[in-house]
């Protein structure tokens, strides 16, 4: 770092000293979206190891929301479930369970198998249907998971993601 500082004093300097103040200007913006260009973008979805997947989500997460999305041919409809106090996603070893409140405030528990081989995610089955599951977000306390799939329609694409908290 320390050579490119002394390169960017030397040519300061330097433009300074022949160049007008507008010239000298210009060329200071340019050199900073230049160097700017550079800096490196952060991944906000975290590395798991296949081990570490297991170890990161087992257990009780409560629903904060749930957004929905459908889009045919481009078109895109998106709606919400905001959870209420009931309702949490529970990962064991070898199943998970969601249970969430209907519009008839009644609990739904849905059950499933899981497979914990898939790199930075997981996959849910059960008789009905199979969804893989992306880890998008992983903090300590919070846990956003992306599961995106086709439906009997191959033109219907489904995107679900989850907020969960402890």
């Amino acid at each position: 770092m320390k050579p490119a500082y002394n390169s960017l004093i030397a040519l300061v300097i330097f433009l300074r000293a022949n160049l007008s103040g507008w010239y000298v200007l210009l060329a200071l913006l340019f050199l900073s979206v230049l160097l700017s260009g550079c800096a490196k973008e952060e991944d906000v979805s975290p590395e798991l190891k296949l081990e570490d997947t297991r170890g990161v989500v087992l257990g009780k997460w409560s629903i904060s929301k749930i957004e929905y999305q459908l889009c045919r041919s481009n078109n895109c409809n998106a709606s919400n479930y905001t959870g209420t106090a009931q309702d949490y996603f529970e990962f064991r070893a070898d199943s998970a369970f969601l249970v969430r409140t209907d519009t008839q405030n009644k609990l739904c528990k849905d059950a499933f198998r899981i497979d914990y081989t898939l790199a930075g995610g997981f996959v849910l089955s059960n008789s009905e249907w199979s969804g893989r599951f992306m880890i998008k977000e992983l903090d300590g306390k919070k846990l956003v998971l992306e599961n995106a799939f086709t439906g009997t329609d191959p033109y219907a694409v489904f995107k679900d993601t989850y907020h969960l908290y402890r």
